[in-house]
């Protein structure tokens, strides 16, 4: 819906007596909402479940697509499109990724790869589709046949089943079990607490206090089991439970955000590096069709091949690299990283060409790099948190999006207004990667290193052992 603005809704806002300004405030609106709303997402996720946003998010846009075509001024269509329908692709983004993240581990890049195909599709098909409607049914008819097809969103929904409904029992623990009480009838002589702590040997003398390093070999034994002691059970059940605290609603809220993921340096580093990538490619994909018509001199056909070669592109790209990048077990920060160079080599060459073969070529290899950016942005910031944290840390992503594509794209749109130049404004969007590449290179070595010292340290000791 957001590629298919203009082509809906201008003839619309032009009989409201709006052109680019109202179409301005409108977009504005919908990618506020939509990137406010992850946060919001990723709490109803933890109190519900990802089909339950996911539902919410596709009730929304169907009601937005609606109520947007009975449209009689701006302000009703800032509230249908930018609030109902942004509220609602929020939702769905937020809680599609959760879903698919608690669904894969080994081949999540993947999987996300192939979701993300399918609106590759959408946009490469959808625009002549809704030409159709246009002219066969005028633009009321067009938002309510829209709006039905965005019904079937909530049959694709209730596909998004939890993920607890196919889980396997597994045999193991049985066995775990069975060895935890041979050892402990073992070592029926250690008297252990819930709070881990040895309290007397019983000795065939009678009672006496023992000490933690006479026990050492026993617990140590007992350990290679379970590690923890804490969940045994007191064998003389005479710990009593203690008492919980009522949270506050500040601390409510705290916890159900999961505000304590801003406490952590890297994690603000990640989420700012995505929303970096993300402003960047955004503004490309606003300012590419002037670039080709207006410097290049291409005609709108030809400019349409150059947008289609993109978009196919794009498409190849979310099918292959994923495969590559699960093959070979390469991190999500690290892919974003190597297409961050491969976009800001493709683009610079880019800015500086007017011949439509070379033109094409250069389409084709910046939508085929742009592609792991859309996948891999999520996964990036999955794997800085832990599982029950992905949908506030997702919803944290989108919030800090929220607040840096706007200005950052005021500042690129001022710096082609002033400059008149094009190539100075794709060179200031490929800066935008340069910082990408300067706060994530130093973090990702220091973790490189302290990851293979850590293997160095393993491997002594199972060669001591």
């Amino acid at each position: 819906m957001l590629s298919l603005f203009s082509l809906l809704y201008g003839d619309a806002l032009e009989a409201m007596g709006h052109r680019t300004q109202g179409a301005a405030v409108v977009l504005s609106t919908m990618l506020f909402v939509t990137n406010f709303g992850g946060p919001i997402a990723g709490a109803i996720v933890k109190l519900s479940s990802p089909r339950i946003v996911a539902l919410i998010g596709a009730c929304s846009c169907t009601t937005g697509i609606f109520l947007s075509g009975f449209s009689t001024n701006i302000w009703h269509l800032t509230f249908t499109y930018g609030v109902l329908l942004g509220l609602g692709l929020g939702f769905i983004q937020n809680s599609s990724f959760v879903a698919i993240n608690s669904y894969f581990k080994l081949r999540k890049s993947q999987a996300v790869g192939l979701a993300n195909v399918g609106t590759g599709v959408g946009q490469t098909l959808m625009p002549h589709l809704v030409r159709y409607l246009l002219e066969n049914y005028g633009f009321q008819g067009a938002c309510l046949l829209l709006s039905s097809l965005s019904l079937h969103g909530i049959c694709g929904c209730l596909l998004i089943h939890p993920v607890e409904w196919h889980m396997k029992k597994v045999e193991e623990e049985v066995t775990v079990e069975e060895k935890l009480q041979l050892l402990e009838e073992k070592h029926k002589n250690i008297v252990i607490r819930k709070d881990s702590k040895i309290l007397s040997e019983i000795t065939a003398n009678g009672e006496r206090r023992g000490t933690e390093s006479s026990l050492n070999e026993n617990v140590k034994e007992l350990n290679l089991v379970k590690t923890s002691v804490s969940d045994v059970n007191d064998i003389n059940d005479k710990s009593a439970p203690e008492p919980t605290q009522k949270k506050g609603w500040l601390k409510k809220l705290y916890d159900l955000f999961d505000i304590s993921l801003l406490s952590s340096p890297r994690f603000l580093n990640i989420i700012i590096g995505t929303a970096l990538s993300v402003t960047s490619i955004q503004n490309f994909s606003m300012l590419f069709p002037f670039f080709l018509q207006k410097v290049a001199g291409l005609d709108k056909q030809h400019t349409a091949f150059c947008m289609s070669a993109i978009a196919s592109a794009d498409i190849c790209g979310r099918l292959i690299l994923p495969v590559f990048q699960d093959k070979y077990r390469i991190k999500a920060r690290w892919m974003l990283i190597l297409t961050s160079v491969w976009l800001i080599i493709t683009r610079q060459i880019l800015a500086y060409q007017t011949r439509f073969e070379v033109l094409i070529l250069m389409s084709c290899l910046y939508g085929f790099g742009r592609s792991m950016v859309i996948v891999a942005r999520n996964i990036a910031i999955s794997e800085q948190c832990r599982v029950e944290q992905v949908p506030a840390a997702v919803g944290l992503g989108m919030l800090t999006m929220g607040l840096i594509v706007p200005p950052a794209g005021y500042f690129l749109g001022w710096i082609r207004d002033y400059t008149g130049s094009y190539v100075v404004c794709i060179t200031a969007q490929n800066l935008f990667l340069v910082v990408l590449l300067v706060m994530w290179l130093p973090d990702m070595l220091l973790l490189w290193i302290a990851e293979k010292k850590s293997q160095k340290k393993n491997a002594e000791q199972m060669q001591m052992s």
